[in-house]
């Protein structure tokens, strides 16, 4: 249930950090929930609709913003209008940025008068900000924060922080708004300690509609909201999110984060994109699994490659951040965010043709 206030707050919030220059925007997010299956739209989670409801729609009118609205979506049409009406920030999701630094096509358009790329959503990985960062070198990065629950954005980067050394934060908290880091027990940590991120503050929804059981378990008495993701806060006040907390691998009861190995892995010169779960273990519990789209398109086979990715992630990361399975697989699942779509994955994987999996040779054992 998202209240005016919750909106108007919001508002309010981003302005205080909205540069002088952000007097045009691009509204390519889209704006309304919607089922319909077609290409860069489907399917659309909440957080990017209450994203394109913000700041497509409302924030505009409070900046006295002109707003170009694109009918559909194509990389075509998002480059033409950007060129035609010389917009200096572009507020996009992962899935665009990666085809701004890896589509043919965006080399066609002279790009040079943009100033700052705008992120939401889901993470953008290390080498695509850099990637974005060598091919415009006269941008800035900033990105924020926060759900359908917090109606946007909990934390952004402020103008001082648009420099692309914070772009793997996702910035400082907004105002009138908390923030805590809490232990499994609910206990409050320090600084660069991380643990649960909880928010508190006017942009915080009123709840789920008819559902007091999952408002319960996400808003606490006293209007702290469960976000549900781990993150640390440093001592310049940035926000770092580590990961979805229901997504941490335990092996041997260590949390492994999915992003880290997603993160080193799409550093990979053969890797086109890559996704980690949880593989089932007798031993460990857990361990770390890995779903990769080569670079190429090759899916089926490739034994040699998968032995480099296993070789290649135990040369860099200790024993139980190690994969010991890499299935090769034509696409990686994702909502219009960007969000790695893991229950969809994991059904996949169910039903997958074994010549598309390289295992690992070494088996651990127990040492007694």
């Amino acid at each position: 249930m998202i209240a005016h206030q919750n909106v108007i707050a919001q508002c309010l919030q981003v302005r205080q950090i909205s540069p002088p220059d952000l007097t045009k925007i691009l509204a390519v997010l889209p704006l309304f929930h919607s089922k319909s299956s077609d290409s860069l739209w489907a399917p659309k989670p909440l957080t990017t609709v209450v994203t394109g409801l913000v700041h497509g729609l409302h924030l505009p009118v409070l900046l006295n913003a002109e707003v170009y609205m694109l009918p559909a979506f194509t990389m075509e049409a998002m480059l033409d209008t950007i060129v035609k009406y010389q917009l200096r920030e572009l507020l996009l999701v992962p899935p665009i940025l990666i085809r701004l630094v890896r589509d043919p096509i965006v080399d066609k358009y002279d790009l040079s008068h943009v100033r700052r790329f705008s992120s939401g959503a889901a993470p953008v990985s290390e080498e695509i900000i850099q990637l974005l960062q060598k091919k415009f070198p006269q941008t800035g990065f900033k990105q924020g924060y926060g759900m359908t629950e917090s109606c946007s954005c909990i934390t952004a980067h402020p103008p001082e922080k648009y420099d692309y050394k914070y772009a793997h934060a996702v910035g400082t908290i907004v105002a009138n708004t908390e923030v805590k880091i809490i232990d499994l027990d609910g206990g409050e940590l320090g600084l660069n300690q991380p643990g649960e991120i909880l928010a508190r503050g006017p942009q915080c929804v009123m709840g789920y509609l008819n559902n007091p059981k999952a408002t319960a378990e996400t808003f606490d008495s006293d209007g702290w909201l469960h976000t549900g993701d781990q993150g640390v806060i440093d001592e310049e006040g940035l926000l770092t999110i580590t990961d979805r907390i229901k997504e941490m691998i335990k092996v041997k009861g260590i949390g492994v984060a999915p992003a880290e190995l997603e993160d080193l892995l799409l550093g990979h010169p053969k890797v086109e994109d890559v996704a980690v779960l949880a593989l089932k273990d007798e031993y460990a519990g857990e361990k770390p699994k890995a779903f990769v789209v080569p670079k190429g398109g090759k899916e089926k086979g490739d034994k040699a490659l998968g032995m480099e990715l296993i070789k290649y992630v135990q040369e860099r990361k200790v024993r139980h951040k190690w994969i010991t399975e890499v299935e090769f697989v034509g696409e990686i699942p994702k909502s219009a965010s960007g969000k790695i779509l893991r229950r969809v994955l994991k059904n996949k994987a169910s039903g997958a043709d074994q010549e598309t999996i390289v295992r690992d040779d070494v088996t651990e054992k127990a040492k007694l």
